[in-house]
């Protein structure tokens, strides 16, 4: 059990990526961490990493008797005052292309898992005394590139989902926004890179058609995430924050 004045945080995908730093990010300013993870190992090694102010819980957020044992023990260790929502997958096919297995798995992992931890989630938030979730988006929930269908689509999915949270939980002190990252150094555009045959440059060439001439780093999704879990951010609710180096202005 926690002490009284300690915070409590969940990161739901927080076994690699963008999820471990977030996990880091939140234990340094002070919270407890549940590092929570469909890779049991990998959501371990993170908490031992972090120390005594983390445990790891196996967990797949698709599957809700697993969501409830992960909000039961947050329970357990003193509430519910942040929830990061960091897991997601994503397959690289076209609509006529895109497999029911693919679509399935995509929607399952990255809209219905949050859908899960929402509602299991909020509950608890609000007995706490409130709190603020993040969902990392993409900026492919607001604009849509080839071969990504299921992606694009869970991803814009999670967006209202988020919003619609936000309106409904807005008196009980509960803050829902979502993060949309574009491409970092970390995560899944890294995997996904990786696959190709000249990964550098890939990268390379993505960050040159950004703005800013960089790729995002793990730092400025920390940043955000601890931002919109804080009292600095307590009026705002609802936000889809662009962390795509300027990408977003190009938008219409």
């Amino acid at each position: 059990m926690s002490g009284a004045s300690e915070q409590v945080a969940i990161v739901a995908g927080g076994a690699s990526g963008l999820g471990e730093a977030i996990a880091h990010g939140l234990a340094a300013r002070g919270d407890r961490v549940l590092v929570a993870d469909i890779d049991g190992e990998g959501a371990a090694r993170v908490a031992k990493s972090i120390g005594d102010t983390a445990e790891a819980h196996e967990a797949d957020i698709r599957v809700d008797r697993d969501v409830e044992r992960l909000i039961a023990a947050a329970a357990d260790a003193g509430g519910l005052h942040s929830l990061v929502l960091s897991a997601a997958v994503e397959t690289r096919a076209s609509i006529v292309d895109c497999t029911d297995d693919d679509w399935q798995r995509v929607v399952d992992t990255n809209l219905k898992g949050a859908f899960l931890c929402l509602r299991r989630g909020i509950p608890l938030m609000v007995a706490s005394g409130g709190g603020g979730v993040v969902a990392l988006g993409s900026v492919l929930g607001s604009i849509v590139a080839p071969q990504y269908a299921a992606y694009c689509a869970s991803k814009t999915a999670l967006v209202n989902l988020c919003k619609q949270a936000a309106i409904e939980h807005a008196p009980d002190g509960v803050r829902v926004n979502v993060v949309s990252p574009s491409a970092c150094e970390a995560g899944l555009f890294m995997q996904v890179t990786s696959m190709a045959p000249d990964p550098d440059a890939v990268r390379r060439m993505v960050a040159s058609n950004t703005p800013m001439k960089r790729l995002g780093t793990a730092a400025d999704v920390v940043n955000a995430v601890l931002f919109l879990t804080s009292e600095q951010s307590s009026y705002i609710s609802g936000a889809v924050i662009p962390l795509d180096g300027g990408m977003a202005a190009r938008r219409s």
